[in-house]
Order: C-alpha cells, then structure tokens, then sequence
C-alpha cells in the first residue's frame, strides 16, 4: 500500500491523457449531500490585538460571530497551550452574535467568564443593553471603556470549531485597531465546514474513480514555511468503505506554498508547490503547473480521464484541509429462499409479530409484550431475544416481557426519531431461530424525568425523597435540526390549596435550591438536567403525592409550553421513636434502679406486718399440769383468724 501510494504520485506524469468528450462547462456542479469538507485557518474577517489589560485583573477577549443559519451552533475550546498565562489570571469572554447562537465549551482546567448579547449557555450573563453595537471598532471602543481595555478583538462568519488560546503578548499594540483579514493564528484556529463544496456526474461515469480539487486562494503574504496539511478520509459509518477507489487530488494555489498529504488510500496527485506524502515524509515531489480558475482545473481533470468531478472546493485560507468521502462496499444481494425451502411455522412466526407489532418505544427504552397465549397454534416459543443476546425477555405465567435502556442491545436511531432492531425468537421444536426486523417511532415530545443519582442513570423513579438532592431530566427528540429549547422554572405543588414551590430557575439561579448539571445529548435528545432539594415549608407534615411541573421555550419560535410528572413524596428523616444507644443505655439503667427501690420497699414492709406469734419462742418441755392431753394443747396454741369451727 505504502509504495503504491509512492508510485501513483511519482508515476503521474506518465498518465496517458485522454481528451473526454465533455467540456468543463458540462459540469454542472450542485450541492454535495454526503460529503464533508472543512478547513481550519487563523484568518479572520477582521481583528486586532493590545496590551491594554497587561496589570489589568483579567484578559478582555471578544468574539463578533455572524451566522447564516437560524440557529448558529459552534464549539469554542479555550486553553492556555503554549501560552505564559499564570493559572489565577481571570477570563473574560465577550461574545456578541447577529443571531441566536448555541455554545459547547470546553475549556479544560481554566474557569473563563461568558458575557453576551445573543448566545444560549447556562453560565453566560446577558448584556445586550451594554454593548448594543454590532461593528467591529464601536464594538471595541465600547469593551474597552466598560472594562478598562480588550486583549483581543476577532470578527467570524459561521465557525464550526473555534481553538482559542489565552494569553497576553507585551509586545502588542497599546491600542486595538482592528484590521479587516487579519490573521489571528498566534492566539486562535478556527475550524470551517465548506457549505459550498459541489460536484458533478457525467453520463456514462465510472463509478470506483473519481477527481477532488481543492483552489485554495490565499495571497503570498500568508504562506509560511508551514505545510498545509491536507488529509483524506474514505468511511462508511455503517458498512464496509470502499476498498479499489481511484481518486486524483488537485491542489492548487501559490507556488510558495506547500503541502503535506495525509491519506490510507491510493491516490494520484496535482500540486502547484511542492508536496510530500505522509508515508514518505524525506521524499519531497516537485510542483506541477496548473490553471488559476475553476473551468481550467475541470478541463485538466478531463484530459486525465476523470469524468466524476466528486468536489470541487474554493477555500480563502487554511493551514488544515480535510476531504471526509463517504464510500461504501455495494451490498452483496441475495435471492431470498423461497417458501418450499422454509418450514411454514417460520413464515407464520414471522407474520404473527410483523402483524401484531408487540414492540414500543418510550423516550429512553424499548419495551416488548408478547401474550403466551396468541402463540399457540403457532410454534413453542422457548426464548426471545433483541440482536443482543444478553437483552432477554423475562417469563411469567402469561407473557414474554422485555424493557431495555434505548441504548443497549445493538439498537439505532435513525433520523432523530425512529429506533431499528430485531427480535430474534428461538423455536423448540427445531432450535431454529427466527429474526424479526423492527422500527418503533420514538416520542417527539417533551419529557420529565427524577432520578436518585447525579449520574442519571437509568431507569428513572416516581419517588422524591424530601430533604434530599434529586435529579430532574429535562429532554426533548426531534427530527427537526437546530430544535432548541430553554428551561424557564420548574415547580413542585404537594396540595390543592399550597402554593407552588419554586425548585429550579436557571435564568437566575436560587443558590443551593437549584444546581445546573453537566449535560451531553443521549439518544439523540436535547438534555437539560438539574438538581435540588425539596423541603416542605415549615418543615410540617406533606401528603403522599405532588404534582412536580416544568416550562419551557422553544427557541427557533418562541412558544411556550408546560409539562407536569406526577411523583410520590418520601420521607428520609428517621420517625421520632427512634432512640439511640444512650437513651437505650439510660432507660435500662432507670428501670434496674426503679426495680431496686420496689424490692427493698416490699422487703421493709413485709418484716414489719408479719403475726406476733411468730416472733415468739415455742417453749420445750411444758409443764404436766398444764396439759392433759397433747391435742388440747394444740388446739389451744395454734388457733387462725381464717378457722370457721369452735374447740369443745
């Protein structure tokens, strides 16, 4: 692979050249669908640096992002790479966008500060009343006078990806004029997707060899002895990517300029500098020469027998180029079995569960009832499966039952709202088993849902704990693009007659109350989550059940819309009997004293109450005359209050 990438660059001057019989003006180039092309350059529209926040308390930086789209979405990545930042220096981000815009932030161990006038992320602090102006130098002087001075000022249109680099540089200006094409790579990268990338199909086209021209543009003055690094991709996310793929790769812009050519592939290239291919990094390939417009570049592409102009890309300035092609193996087709070739209980399994559709799909699961009972008749049944065998349905007397998290068990979504898998059924009789492909529409609407962790982890609850964090999940699937939504409040009412208690109010946080979790979309869901406590006012006694309630807004629109989860309310505080060790310890020790004093008291009353007889000697030897008979003398001795006869 290695020396045939080598061979098909050197040897390219040896190509046969074939006059086709199209002209470059024949190909009509449109819109490519399934293709990426992006490009990242330190070009900005316009720009400027300063010194004016050197001793200062914080670094100032403003972003000036134009967007097309309704709703602008880009990530910004702030490090302090390569930069003598001390790590307690203070960030400030001013961000003013024309439109709605939506951040990912990822700024690893720094803390930065947003302000903004447009933009949708959870920390950023509104200013549209100060800083209403739109244009670059008003702009600056604004920030400049409200903060004491601005490290930097970069105007972008569209960003996808935007690498910034904190920072000050003594050697800057004392003021920030900004200049328009000002070229900011000492501090910032941005990474563009090329929206007009087009190609072009002619009739009769070989289908495994194609042309890619990239016409970057950039003057002399931004050449540097930097390469552009260009690297090619060929995927296929859901099968296998086309192996004997031809493809030729037309670079063309100044001749001081040179490239760095990164690609797994076999590919011919056409330099107008000079080039080296990854592999072969001590090889370096001189330039070709090339035309200077789009009709010239097609027509080369012709006469080196390419008919498929795949893309064709105009870039302004890059130091990255990467061409993502989206190519897959032909899937092999096969002549389906026909119905003698199969035993007829399989094709009545498989019209039983294609007919009675047993799955459905909730917003975050998948679940499968299967009644015992329709299946006789048919065939003994023994297990059911999804693609993952390890996701069982579980038995009972009456049914198959199978719930599993959306994201197990080999399960896609596709289209934002659609879940595909299969249920794989195992007969007795034969240990045959039986697929059955599925699709299950996933609820495009708005969910609520309490969890116990700060993980989130699924399954959800109905039960909150009172005077105990909780986790709320706020999410929302839909099909439609760039469908964003804003958590307004969020609300618990445990009575009909209480007011409602406010949990979660993010546009002005309630402290402790309500906390913004960290989120990642799942699922392809839009996910806000928080966490709070509830605590019942007065800390009195509160019923079994409330009633937890939530509004939001759709920002593409504007509507605003509630939804309510009815929860359980628990109690975590231990009951009031409960003792501890040294009231236990205490009340055994009480009761042996307790018992002491009866027992003594009993004793003492006792020796003091017993017959007086009893107390008196009985004599020995009794005198003859004064007993005639022993049994006199008993009964004359030993007489009882209880006798009820009398002596003779």
């Amino acid at each position: 692979m290695e020396a045939g990438l080598f061979l098909a660059a050197l040897l390219l001057s040896c190509t046969p050249i074939r006059t086709s019989p199209l002209s470059a003006d024949a190909c009509a180039l449109q819109q490519i669908m399934k293709d990426k092309v992006s490009y990242t350059t330190g070009k900005a529209v316009s720009g400027c640096v300063s010194r004016s926040t050197v001793g200062k308390p914080q670094e100032v930086h403003v972003l000036q992002v134009k967007i097309e789209a309704q709703m602008g979405q880009f990530k910004l990545n702030v490090s302090s790479v390569g930069r003598t930042t001390p790590p307690e220096r203070k960030m400030l981000f001013v961000i003013i966008c024309d439109k709605a815009c939506f951040v990912t932030l990822h700024s690893e161990d720094l803390h930065p500060t947003f302000v903004s006038n447009n933009m949708v992320y959870g920390d950023a602090r509104n200013v549209s009343s100060t800083f209403n102006s739109t244009s670059g130098e008003p702009l600056v002087q604004q920030v400049k006078k409200h903060y004491g001075g601005i490290t930097s000022f970069t105007e972008l249109e569209n960003p996808h990806h935007i690498h910034f680099r904190v920072g000050e540089d003594a050697s800057s200006p004392e003021d920030c004029v900004v200049q328009p094409g000002f070229n900011a790579w000492r501090y910032l990268q941005t990474e563009f997707v090329v929206q007009e990338a087009k190609g072009c199909t002619s009739p009769g086209v070989k289908k495994r060899e194609e042309v890619h021209i990239v016409h970057l543009q950039q003057g002399p003055e931004e050449t540097s002895s930097q390469p552009v690094e260009v690297k090619v991709n060929v995927v296929c996310p859901e099968a296998k990517p086309l192996q004997d793929l031809k493809i030729l790769l037309i670079l063309q812009s100044q001749p001081s300029v040179t490239w760095n050519i990164d690609t797994q592939r076999t590919v011919s290239i056409m330099a107008s500098g000079k080039y080296w291919i990854t592999t072969f990094p001590s090889r370096q390939l001189n330039e070709s020469v090339l035309p200077d417009n789009k009709q010239g570049l097609i027509g080369l592409a012709r006469k080196r027998g390419f008919d498929d102009i795949a893309s064709y890309t105009d870039i302004p300035s890059a130091t990255h180029v990467t061409l993502e092609l989206h190519r897959c193996e032909p899937e092999m087709k096969t002549s389906p079995p026909t119905p003698a070739q199969r035993p007829k209980a399989v094709n009545i399994v498989e019209a039983f569960f294609i007919l009675s559709q047993p799955w459905k799909c909730t917003d975050d699961s998948i679940e499968i009832v299967v009644w015992k009972r329709a299946l006789e008749g048919l065939n003994d049944i023994t297990d059911i499966t999804l693609l993952d065998p390890r996701c069982r349905a579980e038995q009972n007397k009456t049914h198959f039952v199978l719930k599993k998290y959306l994201g197990d068990c080999h399960t896609k979504l596709e289209s934002g709202n659609q879940a595909r898998n299969k249920l794989i059924l195992t007969l007795a009789s034969s240990l045959e088993k039986i697929e059955v492909p599925f699709v299950c529409e996933l609820p495009q609407t708005l969910h609520l849902q309490l969890y116990r962790t700060r993980d989130f982890t699924w399954p959800s609850t109905p039960v909150l704990e009172v005077n105990k964090a909780a986790y709320l999940q706020v999410s929302f699937r839909t099909a439609i693009a760039q469908t964003l939504l804003e958590v307004e409040e969020c609300s618990l009412q445990a009575a009909d007659k209480e007011p409602q208690q406010l949990l979660i109010q993010p546009i002005a946080p309630l402290g402790q109350a309500g906390t913004v979790e960290p989120t990642e979309a799942t699922l392809g869901r839009e996910l806000h989550r928080f966490s709070f406590v509830y605590s019942p006012a007065g800390g009195g006694p509160f019923p079994p059940c409330a009633t937890l309630s939530c509004r939001v807004t759709w920002l593409f629109n504007g509507s605003t819309i509630g939804k309510t989860l009815e929860v359980t309310l628990q109690d975590t505080r231990p009951p009031p009997s409960s003792l501890g060790i040294e009231a236990v310890v205490g009340i055994t020790f009480a009761a042996f004293l307790i018992g002491t004093l009866l027992t003594a008291a009993l004793w003492c009353i006792y020796s003091h109450t017993r017959p007086v007889a009893k107390m008196q000697p009985v004599p020995t030897n009794a005198p003859a005359s004064e007993s005639s008979t022993p049994n006199h003398s008993i009964g004359s001795t030993q007489s009882t209050p209880c006798s009820t006869s009398s002596m003779a």
